[in-house]
């Protein structure tokens, strides 16, 4: 958490978030963050298990059950969005790994990455952006972006594309009042995470390449992710938040949100 200064902790700079994607992982770990910091939280997911889990946490937490692809759910969040405190913000959480080799990938399989990883994001975008004045909007990057690795690559190339989308939409809304960001989590011990390590070699040969990762210790844990991602929103300034090219990994703004190691079982 930020440090306190002399004349106690600073105002956060958002009053309520969107998050996607809110049910697990680090969607579910920066909704509760968000609520102990004082802010509404609208949370979305597919299950309605863990949203409940999600805003029995705090009185602060609300939720919609539904995917973001669908857009009549996309504009029910708009909505519910705009009748919260402003400033606003929405986090773009929701995410798809697509495991397969480009010459047996199926094309409903390439197009679900790109809805949920791409599409979705661009869209609810939109259908946010009228409630967005003097908010912001985070997405998450990813290595596997401009490092495609076998098995892995229509999600590769959907995060890439993700990127290119989050750039664009930096760069047509500088003056509009709306800040447009992004982080990396490196690897993170979510369902995702857990999900595409349990691959057979076949389906995704690059695993070894993460096993290293895990031998390592250097997987970080969805709350440690989501004090940073918290950080970003609520306590760093907009010029900074849309100039730099964050990564949870770079020690030297870790002494600004977190107290401890992001690797503790780091060897």
């Amino acid at each position: 958490m930020p440090r306190p200064d002399d004349n106690g902790p600073a105002e956060p700079l958002l009053a309520s978030v969107l998050v996607t994607g809110g049910g697990t992982g680090i969607g579910a770990a920066l909704a509760r963050e968000l609520a102990a910091r004082g802010c509404d939280v609208l949370v979305t997911g597919r299950r309605q298990g863990p949203l409940a889990e999600v805003a029995a946490s705090s009185a602060r937490i609300t939720t919609l059950v539904g995917d973001v692809t669908d857009a009549s759910h996309r504009t029910e969040l708009a909505t519910a969005l705009a009748c919260l405190r402003a400033p606003r913000a929405v986090f773009h959480g929701a995410g798809y790994f697509q495991a397969g080799l480009l010459d047996s990938l199926s094309a409903d399989d390439w197009r679900r990455s790109f809805d949920i990883n791409v599409q979705a994001r661009w869209e609810l975008s939109l259908a946010c952006a009228s409630a967005l004045d003097g908010g912001r909007i985070l997405f998450i990057g990813s290595d596997a972006g401009a490092a495609p690795r076998a098995g892995a690559a229509a999600y590769s190339i959907a995060q890439a594309a993700s990127e290119t989308l989050r750039r664009s939409l930096q760069a047509e809304w500088a003056d509009s009042g709306i800040a447009v960001g992004a982080f990396k989590p490196g690897l993170v011990d979510t369902d995702m995470v857990r999900g595409f390590m349990r691959l057979a070699h076949r389906d995704f040969p690059a695993r070894s390449a993460y096993d290293e990762y895990l031998v390592k210790g250097l997987i970080a844990s969805a709350r440690d992710v989501a004090r940073f991602a918290a950080w970003l929103l609520l306590d760093v300034a907009a010029a900074r938040f849309t100039s730099t090219d964050w990564d949870v990994r770079d020690v030297g703004h870790h002494g600004e949100w977190t107290d401890g190691p992001l690797y503790p079982d780091a060897r």
